[in-house]
């Protein structure tokens, strides 16, 4: 009971923290998160406390996987999470707004464009496919064997 207090206070106390940050830095950090790679991608993931939650859900909920299995794994379900939430990125073209460019959906697409890729194949390779994949992906990482084995079996019956 104690542990869940804790963990309850610091919660708390991170989110009061976290919002007066944001709120005090909204342009820096949305800046940052538009145009800073690595630095931004982190800072995306650390300003959403419910991606944190379920990070840490995670690690208590599987236990008995190894630690850079749940950290991967937990990653991988909340990119696909955030790929497949609103808002998203509209079907007929890229806006090129900072709120925009600062969201996960932004960054992906710009970068897919940049390497060459059409707007509607990296719209359909980020709305698709990837979430399934990393969804899928997460739960083989996870431990989760049983999954395909019944998928497997449903399958082939």
């Amino acid at each position: 009971m104690a542990d869940k207090k804790i963990f309850s206070i610091g919660f708390v106390i991170f989110f009061v923290v976290l919002t007066i940050y944001l709120y005090k830095n909204n342009d820096a950090v949305a800046t940052t998160i538009a145009n800073d790679g690595a630095k931004g991608t982190f800072y995306y993931f650390i300003s959403n406390p419910a991606y944190i939650l379920l990070f840490l859900s995670i690690f208590y909920l599987n236990s008995e996987a190894r630690p850079w299995r749940n950290i991967v794994g937990s990653l991988m379900i909340i990119i696909a999470s955030d790929i497949i939430s609103y808002p998203r990125l509209p079907t007929t073209g890229f806006e090129k707004e900072l709120a925009i460019l600062a969201s996960s959906d932004g960054i992906f697409i710009k970068n897919m464009i940049s390497h060459g890729f059409s707007y509607q194949t990296s719209f359909m390779i980020y709305y698709l496919v990837l979430p399934i994949a990393l969804v899928v992906g997460a739960l083989a990482i996870l431990g989760i064997h049983n999954f395909f084995k019944l998928i497997l079996k449903k399958g082939s019956s």
